[in-house]
């Protein structure tokens, strides 16, 4: 389905990114640059010309509907024809307005003080700020909105492509995490005859030329079998790797914040096989993983 100019394509995306645009018309240019970068919330910083400062929340809008963290700057320069100079309008019946407020005020709570005609200038809405004679009031806001929508087309291009690049990284650590987790639960399956050979060789010098009872053997085999048991563990580490490829498989963002839970899962569940198991090669294997789930976390982090 093809998206839309209010909807944002879905899919992981990184929070590391550059757009730039341009818009000119009537010799009044306007250029806009995006600047992404990591950040655990959504931090959006605007530079825009007095000019177009109207558009302001517009902008925040758009951004706010595309993006759910990273800090990101946007600066719009605007420059005119050779020559031509702004204009101000003041806007005088505004300004009477501020000033017969203050004197109701100063009446009301019986404070004295008046307001001074820098002060009054410097109040919202009281001084318009225009491009060139001739030129539409709204013009610089246009240009703006028309600039900043092609550099947010080549911000958003740049996090996917990130998104993709960080994406391919991360499957293969899943894949090299998948082969440890196996190897895992092939030993694993191996330990409770380890483990009853081991028991039989400590016990024998200890009986000497009695005979082990097999039943008893059993018992103690068991009992040692379950306290090194990991068959839960590697249940669940499977199922959150499923979870994080289906993450980085889909069409739905924010991604980091829920891979980094998962990584976090998968980090305990590492540390348990490791706490457990009696064997070297499984606890080599479950510290492997758990290097691993610590660089995925680390690349997390650049991800929306």
């Amino acid at each position: 389905m093809a998206t839309g100019p209010g909807q944002a394509e879905r899919g992981v995306r990184g929070m590391t990114a550059f757009g730039g645009g341009l818009a000119e018309r009537d010799g009044v240019r306007v250029a806009v640059e995006i600047k992404g970068f990591n950040n655990r919330v959504l931090d959006v910083r605007l530079r825009l010309p007095a000019e177009a400062a109207g558009c302001e929340a517009e902008v925040r809008r758009r951004l706010q509907a595309r993006l759910a963290r990273g800090r990101v700057e946007v600066a719009a320069t605007l420059t005119l024809p050779q020559g031509a100079s702004p204009w101000l309008e003041i806007r005088d019946e505004v300004a009477a307005q501020y000033v017969q407020a203050a004197r109701r005020l100063a009446r009301r709570h019986k404070v004295g003080g008046t307001l001074q005609a820098a002060a009054i200038l410097a109040l919202p809405g009281v001084v318009q700020v225009g491009l060139v004679e001739g030129a539409d009031k709204g013009l610089a806001e246009e240009l703006v909105l028309g600039a900043f929508s092609e550099a947010l087309g080549g911000f958003e291009a740049g996090r996917r492509a990130e998104g993709t690049r960080l994406s391919a990284d991360l499957l293969e650590r899943l894949d090299a995490i998948e082969r440890d987790t196996t190897a895992i639960g092939t030993d694993a399956g191996r330990e409770p005859g380890r483990v009853a050979e081991r028991l039989r060789q400590r016990l024998q010098p200890l009986l000497q030329d009695a005979a082990l009872d097999p039943g008893r053997l059993a018992q103690e085999v068991a009992l040692l079998a379950d306290r090194i048991d990991i068959s839960e563990e590697l249940v669940r580490l499977r199922g959150y790797l499923d979870q994080a490829r289906g993450l980085l498989h889909g069409r739905e963002t924010p991604t980091g914040k829920m891979l980094d839970f998962v990584m976090q899962e998968m980090n305990r569940e590492a540390n348990t096989i490791a706490s457990k198991a009696e064997a070297l090669p499984i606890c080599q294997a479950a510290l492997r993983v758990r290097s691993a789930v610590e660089t995925i976390r680390e690349q997390v982090q650049n991800l929306e």
